[in-house]
């Protein structure tokens, strides 16, 4: 009978995809991989997409890694190899973990590009660089893309995976049987000398997905997207029918799952195709609404794949154990009289438990025994019902029994497990609530030194009391407890230690600080009042905020020695800029440039420097120099927060200039 079909199935392309297989080698321009994870345009590696995929696999799922391949016949536009594959990776979006390994085979060039930031040294990229070089000067293609992957996992974590063997013929063998290509949820074709692989996503060691439509443009992710609703809906369509041989061969109860399974991942799939029809509708959506539907698409069809992949598994499990009933149930017995010798045992474990801590600390194990018991209760059962069912030729209701056997020997062992652990636990618990408990202690000491306040003191008795309600019979929810008061009272102590260290480095820095600033001001404000006539706006203005901000310091000095510094240093800044914009203003008095200057008889020529120029314009007798005007004068930028200062910043991006990559003939 047919099993239920995965999305990772040997699928053929759409037709637009299929060009490919028509066109004969030639020379090649950077190309768009579309999603694929090795595309082959001269039929370098037909028959080893498995050899390969296994590597490039190993490779993510142990170092998050992603290696892409690509054979050509030649490079174009440009011809030089890492040119042109840097032009690759970055038309294709690579992120800081994707290498790309391009290779010519007419050529003999080939190129790995590797981005400016990648985890690995250029060290550890030689020696990729060599395993590569190695199996290319051989011609062998496929074994360039694998030493390739494995060198890099090797670099990057130290071990290297089992990875496939290779027969003669560079094909990955398998211990018999016709191999099919170990994809979850993509698509190969293998003809006319092309070979393209692609995959809807990676999933990590955990299960989870791995895509990252985060890095993909819009045009990539509608494709993405709609490559996936294809898929689902086919394998959809497919799964009903197979589900039906299903029920017909093991019952409903037993495909109960199985049919729920299918329908989750039917409205899921739905759900995207209504997705989809509001991102065609004609209506306009903004961009950002594109995107997030069209990830959310891609999301819902990923979980419905992992859905019905579970789901397969399950049915290979079933299928495994009808094909092998005899010796399958003959396991089960021995594992289920294991699990009984552990009774006795368990049993002495929990009273152990129940007597030395609280309810509330033991609460999670106290009906272990009793649901192990119901549980071996219903192996013997169980495996009655397989002998009979073997007895009478039926390996389907075998098949059923076995399997319940087997859930529920391992679900009891799993409840004396759960026994152990806990006591375990508990021990270890208890240790670090002494050690948590003294650490407390001296917490408490230290912030009890300290100069106290409010939210200080509150904290102290907050510890204290913790540490006298500290259950010692339920470590768990005394250690919790231990343990939150006394991070309280970390974070009130560290704040309140900051402070006084604060305060006090204030003091020591103040009266230097203010003698400075007073000086300062002085200073700005004789040299100011000296050259009056010659001065305008801006060095007034920032005289009178240094002495505003120097009285603000004086009148915090005693209570607010913190503030009163700030203050008194801000003060120092403002009059160090009044004194230079000042100058700055009777360089230009005295250089005539001014608009409204001239010299008055007995001046000597300048005014002298603008000492007398207040003087004569105040009497009236000549004209004022207006402090806005502009005819040469010395611009600047300049805030009221200090000394007059501009500054520019400048960025640039050069397109795929600094990346890492390596390569050349072979």
């Amino acid at each position: 009978m047919p099993m239920l079909p995965r999305l990772g199935a040997i699928v053929a392309l759409s037709a637009g995809m299929l060009f490919l297989a028509s066109s004969p080698a030639h020379a090649e321009d950077p190309v768009d991989l579309q999603g694929a994870y090795v595309l082959d345009t001269v039929g370098a590696v037909s028959g080893s997409g498995p050899a390969i995929q296994s590597s490039l696999d190993s490779l993510y799922d142990r170092a998050s890694i992603q290696l892409f391949v690509v054979y050509v016949d030649s490079f174009t536009s440009p011809t030089n190899a890492i040119d042109w594959a840097d032009s690759t990776a970055i038309a294709n979006n690579f992120g800081s973990n994707d290498l790309l390994l391009a290779v010519a085979v007419t050529d003999r060039e080939y190129a790995l590009s590797v981005a400016p930031d990648f985890t690995l040294t250029e060290a550890q990229l030689d020696v990729v660089d060599a395993a590569i070089e190695a199996k290319l000067r051989q011609s062998d293609w496929s074994g360039a893309a694998i030493a390739g992957a494995q060198e890099l996992e090797a670099q990057a974590t130290g071990v290297v995976g089992p990875g496939p063997q290779q027969s003669g013929d560079g094909s990955a063998e398998s211990g018999g049987g016709i191999p099919i290509l170990p994809i979850v949820g993509g698509a190969a074709v293998v003809g006319a000398g092309v070979f393209v692989y692609s995959r809807i996503r990676r999933r990590g060691k955990d299960g989870s997905v791995s895509a990252v439509p985060e890095k993909m443009t819009q045009q990539q992710l509608d494709r993405r997207a709609g490559s996936l609703l294809v898929q689902l809906d086919d394998s959809l369509t497919t799964s009903e029918q197979e589900l039906g041989f299903a029920v017909a061969q093991f019952g409903d109860s037993a495909t109960a799952e199985f049919t729920a399974a299918l329908a989750s991942a039917r409205a899921k799939v739905t759900k995207a195709f209504t997705l989809k029809q509001q991102l065609d509708d004609a209506q306009a959506d903004s961009a950002a609404d594109q995107r997030a539907w069209t990830t959310e698409i891609i999301t819902l069809c990923e979980a419905a794949d992992a859905e019905l992949d579970a789901q397969a598994d399950a049915f290979d499990a079933l299928r495994s154990v009808e094909k092998n009933a005899p010796e399958e149930l003959s396991k089960v017995r021995a594992a289920a009289s294991a699990v009984r010798a552990r009774t006795d045992a368990a049993t002495t474990a929990l009273s152990s438990l129940t007597a030395t801590y609280a309810t509330a600390a033991t609460t999670t194990v106290t009906q272990n025994l009793e649901q192990a018991a119901k549980l071996l209760d219903f192996v013997d059962a169980s495996v009655t019902a397989a002998q009979d069912a073997i007895d009478a030729a039926k390996p389907s209701d075998a098949a059923i029994a076995i399997r319940s056997a087997q859930a529920s020997v391992g679900q009891a062992t799993r409840l004396y497990d759960a026994i152990d652990a806990l006591g375990a636990n508990l021990a270890d618990t208890t240790s670090k609530l002494t050690a948590a408990i003294a650490d407390t202690e001296q917490d408490i000491a230290a912030a009890s030194a300290l100069e106290q306040d409010p939210a200080l003191a509150t904290a102290i008795a907050a510890a204290t009391a913790a540490l006298r309600a500290a259950p010692a019979d339920d470590p768990t929810a005394a250690l919790a407890h231990v343990e939150k008061a006394n991070a309280a009272l970390e974070q009130v102590s560290t704040g309140v230690r900051d402070k006084q260290e604060a305060v006090a480095r204030a003091r020591t820095q103040l009266d230097a600080t203010l003698s400075g600033a007073r000086a300062q001001v002085q200073s700005a404000r004789e040299y100011i009042a000296t050259r009056r006539g010659g001065i305008g706006s801006d060095a007034r203005t920032r005289l009178s905020e240094a002495e505003r901000h120097l009285a603000e310091a004086t009148g915090l000095a005693a209570g607010d020695p913190v503030a009163a510094l700030g203050e008194a240093q801000q003060a120092a800044a403002l009059a160090a800029s009044a004194v230079e914009f000042a100058r700055s203003d009777v360089n230009s008095f005295d250089s005539g440039s001014l608009v409204g200057q001239r010299n008055y008889p007995g001046s000597d020529g300048a005014g002298l420097g603008g000492i007398l120029g207040g003087l004569i314009a105040g009497s009236g007798g000549g004209s004022r120099r207006s402090s806005s005007g502009t005819s040469g004068r010395v611009s600047r930028s300049s805030s009221f927060g200090g000394s007059s200062r501009s500054s520019s910043r400048s960025s640039s991006s050069s397109g795929g200039g600094g990346r890492r990559s390596r390569g050349g003939r072979f």
